[in-house]
C-alpha cells in the first residue's frame, strides 16, 4: 500500500487571521487519493482541522518520529511549511503547494513545487505574513495536487 503524509496548514499568524500559505482544497485531494486507494496520513498540531477519510493522524508529534514517518512513507504533500525542509534532511521528494511564496527563493529542485502563476507571487518575499491577505484563487486545483503526487508514485 502506497502512504502519503500530508501537511496541510503552515503556522498561525499573531493576528488570528487565515494564513495565506493554506491551501483550500485538502479535502478533495485527501479524496482523490482515496480513489486510489492509497493510504493518507495527516501530520500537524492537535488544534488543527482533521480531514475525513484520513487512514491515520500524526499530531504534535516530536521531530525524531516525523523523520520516521517521513522515510517510511511513499511520499508527502504540503503548503509551503517547515515539513518541505524536514522533508529534504531526509532526503524525500515530495510535492509543495506555493500560493504567494516562491518556489525559486523557497523550494527544493527535488520536489514537485506547484504554483498557478508567478503574479500571485508576494512583492515583498521576506515580509511579514500578516500584511497578506488569505485568497483562495492564488492556489492549483486539488487534481493537479493529485496528478502531481500520482506522477511521483509512478
Amino acid at each position: 500500500m502506497k502512504t502519503i503524509l500530508i501537511s496541510p496548514y503552515s503556522q498561525t499568524l499573531r493576528n488570528g487571521k487565515r494564513n495565506p500559505k493554506n491551501f483550500p482544497y485538502w479535502q478533495e485531494v485527501v479524496d482523490g487519493l482515496k480513489q486510489e486507494e492509497y493510504t493518507v496520513v495527516q501530520v500537524g498540531r492537535g488544534d488543527e482541522v482533521r480531514f475525513k477519510n484520513i487512514d491515520r493522524e500524526l499530531f504534535d508529534k516530536p521531530l525524531k518520529e516525523l523523520r520516521i514517518a517521513i522515510q517510511e512513507c511513499t511520499t508527502w504533500a504540503s503548503v509551503d511549511n517547515f515539513f518541505p525542509h524536514l522533508a529534504n534532511l531526509e532526503k524525500k521528494p515530495g510535492v509543495v503547494i506555493f500560493g504567494r511564496s516562491d518556489p525559486r527563493i523557497f523550494g527544493y529542485k527535488a520536489n514537485k513545487n506547484l504554483v498557478k502563476n508567478i503574479g500571485y507571487l508576494r512583492e515583498l518575499q521576506w515580509d511579514i505574513w500578516e500584511k497578506i491577505s488569505y485568497d483562495s484563487k492564488v492556489f492549483v486545483s486539488a487534481e493537479e495536487v493529485c496528478s502531481a503526487i500520482g506522477s511521483i508514485l509512478l
